[in-house]
């Protein structure tokens, strides 16, 4: 019933996630892996091939560094899935998603809504997260993480990965959220206990590859499923916009995108920035200024 894609580039964790599928999916299952390995196809090219093949009309496309607890979580899936108004399941997003190109988390943490363990380098516990203030059993969202998203083939025939805009291994999970979105629920489902094992890297890679994806979006974000404080949705912003900075901090040639961020943050958020990266703005400015009148 259901087609488990993955896009694989450990053979270690691989043979664990099959493993662990087997013994807890409970319905009949395929799994299709790529060897991404040497990592010279985007994981929107991966998906869209691999999404083709599928001979199940339930598609859960998966990374292999993780661990299901949940017993049986296949019947959740093909439940779920199986009411019309439902296209895409994950277990991680927020029902807000700022116009600023950060990441589906990086909001007020009141709009998340999620059941899973994570890990992250550097703390010797996972964090365990159950954000669900509703109370539901699954509940609309705005965008997904990545780590798990299922659809139906039918689905999929409607909206593939764009692979022509995204190149790498970001942000195609906030694309596909939005392009499903338009006819359908995106939902975060409270009956599968994921842990992942890594967090993501939010690179120059991508924030190229994100501001790509808002830019595309631009006229249907900001997207929100609730209603939301104005307070919290300006902190949202915020939040967003802060993470673009300082990711673009970290790397040369991005003078222009540092000063048109660091202007967001003192006029239009200051109350919440104050005047947080004013050092790191100047230095970086500076720096970059004595690397280009040495050579």
């Amino acid at each position: 019933m259901i087609t488990v894609i993955v896009c694989s580039v450990n053979k270690g964790l691989l043979e664990k996630l099959r493993s662990n599928i087997a013994a807890t999916i409970g319905v009949e299952y395929e799994m299709l892996v790529t060897d991404n390995s040497i990592g010279q196809r985007s994981i929107a090219a991966v998906y869209n091939e691999a999404g083709a093949k599928a001979g199940f009309p339930f598609l859960c496309f998966v990374h292999e560094d993780v661990i299901i607890h949940t017993k049986g979580w296949g019947q959740e899936i093909i439940n779920l899935l199986g009411q019309k108004d439902i296209g895409l399941l994950g277990i991680s997003g927020a029902v807000y998603k700022s116009a600023y190109p950060g990441s589906w988390s990086t909001c007020h943490p009141s709009l998340y809504r999620t059941n899973s363990i994570q890990h992250f380098a550097g703390q010797p516990a996972p964090v365990v997260t159950d954000a669900n203030p509703e109370k539901a059993t699954a509940i609309p969202v705005a965008v997904i993480d990545g780590v798990f998203m299922a659809t139906t083939k039918t689905i999929f025939d409607q909206y593939r990965f764009d692979e022509q805009l995204l190149k790498g291994f970001h942000c195609y999970d906030i694309d596909y959220a939005m392009q499903v979105g338009q006819t359908h629920k995106v939902m975060v489902s409270y009956g599968l206990l994921l842990e992942h094992l890594s967090e993501g890297q939010l690179t120059r890679d991508w924030l190229k590859d994100s501001m790509a994806v808002h830019k595309k979006w631009k006229k249907q974000l900001p997207l929100k499923t609730v209603a939301i404080d104005p307070a919290i949705k300006k902190e949202s912003d915020y939040r967003a916009c802060a993470s673009v900075l300082s990711i673009a901090l970290k790397s040369r040639g991005n003078k222009k995108l540092v000063m048109h961020y660091y202007r967001l943050l003192l006029f239009s958020f200051f109350s919440f920035n104050k005047l947080k990266y004013t050092k790191s703005v100047l230095r970086y400015l500076f720096m970059n200024a004595l690397k280009q009148v040495h050579g």
